[in-house]
């Protein structure tokens, strides 16, 4: 056996090297910090512009009493004497049904003429304004459903009195 004591000093394996300091690039902080900048300005500007479009107080419809909003559907219904009479006492009936129901409390636009009748006698008004009013709801109720015919003279003093009506309570 032949044994030797005497190593061979290996040549293949090194020391480590030693460390090397790496100094931090903040170039690309500030690129960062630039791009975020830049969409806060983006963004700040986005939000200014909606919000000065948007209306700072939408005006609301100021609610219109039942005797105005009579007299201007009134108004509007205009000259009887070129309107159909049919026509003519369908809105006219229309408006003075509507202005009995917003004042009394009375479901005026779905009830026929007769049963609209026994509910005006119990309603506060005048003897001979009610007696009118009864005699212009059964006088159109031919006109606007069997095609009666109506003059015009009758058709300026239904209008009149519906207008005197709605102008009742103020006086």
């Amino acid at each position: 056996m032949q044994g030797t004591d005497t190593a061979t000093p290996m040549t293949d394996i090194h020391d480590i090297k030693p460390l090397e300091i790496l100094a931090v690039d903040g170039s690309w902080l500030l690129y960062i910090l630039g791009a975020l900048l830049v969409l806060a300005v983006i963004g700040a500007a986005i939000w200014y512009w909606k919000k000065s479009r948007k209306p700072g107080h939408v005006p609301t419809e100021v609610p219109v009493s039942p005797h105005e909003a009579a007299l201007r559907s009134l108004d509007a219904l205009g000259d009887a004497e070129n309107m159909d009479a049919k026509t003519f006492y369908f809105r006219l009936s229309n408006i003075l049904r509507t202005y009995i129901e917003a004042c009394y409390p009375i479901n005026a636009l779905e009830m026929t003429t007769e049963e609209l009748l026994p509910k005006i006698d119990i309603l506060d008004i005048q003897r001979e304004i009610l007696l009118e009013l009864k005699t212009l709801l059964r006088s159109a109720d031919p006109v606007k459903f069997a095609g009666v015919q109506a003059a015009a003279t009758q058709m300026r003093q239904d209008f009149e009195f519906v207008k005197k009506f709605v102008k009742q309570p103020e006086d």
